[in-house]
């Protein structure tokens, strides 16, 4: 087994430790191009004008270089200076970048004609990149928004780096990496990380011969952890032999076998597309089964009226929405209801309940000449066995059922119809059932488990 190659890494205002990494402050620290790795983490950087900037009438920060003796100029050369290293760094020497993605600070005004704006990402290094029809200009084609969360999901788990999100995803993010433009970011590098609404919190960017690495703050990570992490995919990707990007004419001088290789290469990709649309298929009848399970276990009300809404549908129901969150109609040949959703999570379900579907039937027939038959499901004690709850409907609830012609259904007996239907029985009879009922159905069933 080979040993890891050396890293000379840098870190700035990034609180790691370890072996073969320089701990140093912007101003201080050596040139940025002397390393092969700089980490940069941007969060401290405003410090650096914070106290002698001045609080404007319109709420902004701001230097005067009139004023200030000579310190917004040395601020311009000092970031001016770390840009040049970096671009020194990532165009000629194939290093890289490793940035912890926060939010964007408001940043400082140095007064002048133009006024110029620095804030805490006017280090990055100046480039133009061209991806077919898109463009994206470095610094100010990139934005990084505030948004904490810790649904981190790994987008490329075979890059170097996925085992240092992995570690530490359960630490979050606070801020998501956009470009200012519109143009997609996956246009240019590689996706590493999103949040479940696919906002990119970690991205792969080659840049000349190396490449720039965005990463999730992961805030409160553990440093020394951190490094051994980071620095086994930093090598990794030291040790590539070629740039990421590489010129159209590398490709006139093929190796013998480097075509079956491709060749072997384009079928693995094909495979794992197809196993991962078999999984997405799988896991959406997963997600059905789940959805059903919420009849007697379900999230809140909300996940209950969708549960409902898919046991009749198993059933062989036509559903359409209701007048209320609450309520759908289920319509067949065999019966047609219009269902209201109970759940009393600590004690039977009352009188409440009742008047409410009552209500809603006399409006129906009323006001829009629909005549249908009322179904109440109930489902209270959720948090007891199926097998060990009481009574799920009050006894004055029962005896109004019979009274006002209603079908009186517990969510633990529609499980049960499910159950029976998914196991082959005819889901004609358990709608024939149903629409032949007044009262409680007491469907003659097996036990649940």
């Amino acid at each position: 087994m080979g040993t890891i190659p050396a890293v000379r890494a840098l870190t700035l205002g990034w609180d790691l430790e370890g072996g073969e990494l320089t701990r140093a402050e912007l101003p201080t620290a050596d040139s940025l191009a002397s390393f092969d790795v700089v980490l940069i983490d941007p969060l401290p950087l405003p410090a650096l004008w914070q106290p002698y900037a001045e609080l404007s009438p319109d709420g902004t920060q701001r230097l005067y270089p009139g004023r200030d003796l000579g310190f917004s100029r040395a601020l311009e050369n000092l970031f001016g200076l770390r840009q040049r290293e970096l671009e020194d760094l990532l165009l000629r020497a194939g290093g890289i970048l490793v940035v912890r993605v926060r939010a964007a600070a408001e940043g400082v005004i140095i007064d002048g004609t133009p006024p110029r704006r620095l804030d805490n990402y006017g280090f990055l290094p100046k480039a133009s990149l061209v991806s077919g029809p898109h463009h994206l200009a470095i610094p100010n084609g990139l934005r990084f928004l505030p948004r904490r969360g810790q649904d981190v999901y790994i987008a490329d788990p075979l890059h170097p780096l996925a085992p240092y999100i992995q570690r530490f995803s359960s630490s979050g993010y606070e801020a998501v990496l956009i470009a200012a433009l519109g143009a997609p970011l996956s246009a240019f590098g590689r996706v590493l990380a999103q949040n479940r609404v696919g906002d990119i919190l970690g991205l792969d960017l080659p840049v000349g011969l190396g490449r720039i690495l965005f990463l999730p703050a992961f805030p409160g990570a553990d440093g020394r952890e951190a490094w051994a992490l980071l620095r086994s995919g930093l090598a990794e990707l030291l040790s590539l032999p070629l740039p990421e990007v590489a010129p159209d004419w590398l490709s006139d001088y093929p190796l013998p076998g480097e075509e079956e290789l491709q060749k072997r290469l384009n079928e693995l990709a094909e495979e794992r597309a197809r196993l991962a649309k078999k999984e997405e298929e799988l896991q959406a009848v997963r997600r059905d089964y789940l959805r059903l399970k919420a009849l007697i276990y379900p999230r809140g009300k909300a996940a209950l009226v969708e549960a409902a809404k898919e046991a009749f549908v198993r059933l062989g129901f036509t559903v359409r929405e209701g007048r209320t969150s609450m309520s759908f109609f289920a319509e067949s040949e065999e019966g047609s209801f219009y269902v209201h959703v109970a759940f009393s999570p600590f004690s039977p379900v009352g009188p409440e309940e009742h008047r409410a579907l009552l209500l809603a039937l006399d409006k129906l027939r009323n006001e829009e000449r629909e005549d249908v038959k009322g179904l109440l499901l109930c489902l209270s004690q959720p948090e007891l066995d199926p097998r060990r709850r009481g009574p799920p409907w009050e006894e004055a609830v029962e005896r109004a059922s019979r009274d006002h012609h209603l079908v009186l259904v517990s969510a633990a007996d529609l499980f049960r119809a499910v159950v029976e239907v998914l196991s082959g029985k005819d889901p004609k009879s358990v709608r024939k059932m149903l629409g032949e009922t007044e009262g409680p159905w007491r469907p003659r069933f097996g036990s649940l488990g």
